[in-house]
């Protein structure tokens, strides 16, 4: 697990949690909605965490359902297979929906298209396991 370095000032310490606990909520809300990706949210509400509540910070980072794919991504920059299918079919819905609604021509969907490209490329550009390396380190402890 990376180290909690948690930031010294209280105040900064509890708007941190506070953001955390906000961007929590909504990946759990945005789970439901193929518009928006939810992982997004829960990633940012680790980063928050990691300054602001060790405690927290462990409790998400071991989570039953969000702990796997957050350890993934912190340790190896990794975006399983699954994950990535369902980002992008949610991109390419929300984007379809936003042509049916849009009027020929508009400039928003242009712009969303061109944001959303780039997302499945950043997507679709990481590895969908970990190295070989740190999957025999976890299966032989020293």
């Amino acid at each position: 697990m990376k180290e909690f370095n948690g930031n010294s000032r209280p105040s900064a310490r509890a708007a941190f949690v506070a953001f955390g606990w906000l961007n929590l909520v909504l990946g759990m809300i945005v789970t439901f909605v193929p518009v928006m990706p939810s992982m997004v949210f829960i990633l940012l509400s680790l980063w928050c965490f990691s300054k602001g509540s060790e405690r927290f910070h462990t409790y998400l980072y071991q989570h039953k359902i969000f702990g796997p794919p957050l350890r993934l991504w912190s340790e190896h920059r990794v975006i399983p297979m699954r994950a990535k299918v369902g980002t992008v079919v949610g991109i390419l819905f929300s984007v379809v929906v936003l042509v049916a609604m849009t009027p020929e021509g508009s400039t928003l969907l242009f712009v969303y298209s061109g944001i959303n490209a780039v997302a499945i490329l950043f997507v679709l550009s990481r590895r969908s396991t970990p190295p070989v390396e740190s999957v025999q380190e976890v299966a032989q402890p020293a």
